[in-house]
């Protein structure tokens, strides 16, 4: 079996290079997306490894930037999937999508069949990317997940240490909810699919950690793991009970937000036969203990 994972430079595709067995990552260097003909490279990627499974972890992730750039978060986040699927013959596909493709003004957990109404470019460009899968003739899932976290890579846990070094107090936005998905989980569940459930059914799949938070209440989390850490703990500015939660009208951006970001995984959890999936804190603190053990202290350390 050949797994091919598009996206090898990012959090997750990382991640999946490193725990599934025989994968073979594929970096920007070797195939850019953000070019507008890549397709006949991309074919004979394809034809030279023969992939079984093909998991696209690749995206334009800039969400505010992406309201400048929507040729480009379209190339890559739409046309791109849409590429794959068209020429995966035989292999099972798995392209990743986000709750961006919600408005955020439900009050329930999302599931597959809710509508969608993204709210920004970035969140139109994943949706036109799911559609580009879903609508071919590939056997492929699309798979949705949550405010990704992971120890390679950018994120919001890695934002929040540097700041807490940095300043004196933080303001975060404390009406937006979700759940953090660390890669391992996302990892672990994949390779639980490959080996035991190939022939699941093509569709949508909703897939986070069981659980729920607010970015205030994680930033707290984060800051109080690492108020705990040795290698920590001197070079804190603040700690959790200076951080001040505010809504997201105090906090502009030129993307908007979904408030509600949650996800129902019943779909996925009878796919795979499983009763619950892990609550956050029991997947996301080896993360974090590995984040804190290896992200560099100050900027200049970089």
């Amino acid at each position: 079996m050949t797994v091919l994972v598009f996206g090898a430079n990012g959090q997750l595709g990382w991640q999946c290079v490193r725990d599934l067995h025989a994968a073979v990552g594929v970096k920007r260097e070797r195939l850019d997306a953000s070019r507008a003909s890549i397709e006949h490279e991309l074919v004979s990627l394809l034809d030279r490894y023969q992939p079984t499974v093909i998991i696209n972890a690749l995206a334009y992730t800039s969400v505010d930037r992406a309201q400048q750039e929507p040729e480009l978060a379209f190339r890559i986040n739409a046309r791109f999937p849409g590429l794959l699927a068209k020429h995966a013959g035989n292999a099972l596909l798995i392209h990743f999508s986000s709750d961006y493709v919600f408005d955020g003004y439900s009050s329930q957990p999302y599931s597959e069949s809710d509508p969608t109404a993204p709210l920004s470019v970035y969140g139109s460009s994943k949706r036109a990317g799911e559609l580009a899968v879903l609508e071919s003739e590939a056997h492929a899932l699309v798979i949705r997940s949550t405010w990704l976290v992971g120890e390679h890579g950018q994120n919001f846990a890695k934002t929040i240490l540097r700041l807490a070094c940095k300043r004196s107090a933080l303001r975060v936005v404390a009406d937006q909810w979700g759940v953090p998905t660390p890669t391992p989980f996302l990892s672990t569940q994949l390779v639980t699919l490959i080996k035991t459930k190939p022939s699941i059914a093509k569709g949508l799949y909703h897939l986070v950690p069981e659980g729920e938070t607010n970015w205030y209440r994680y930033a707290c989390y984060i800051i109080e793991k690492a108020s705990q850490h040795p290698r920590w703990q001197d070079r804190l500015r603040i700690r959790a009970t200076s951080v001040e939660p505010i809504p997201t009208q105090a906090y502009p951006l030129p993307a908007p937000r979904p408030l509600n970001s949650r996800l129902d995984c019943h779909r996925w959890r009878q796919a795979l036969g499983v009763t619950h999936l892990a609550p956050f804190e029991t997947v996301l603190d080896p993360v974090l203990d590995r984040i804190l053990v290896q992200e560099p202290l100050d900027p200049s350390e970089h």
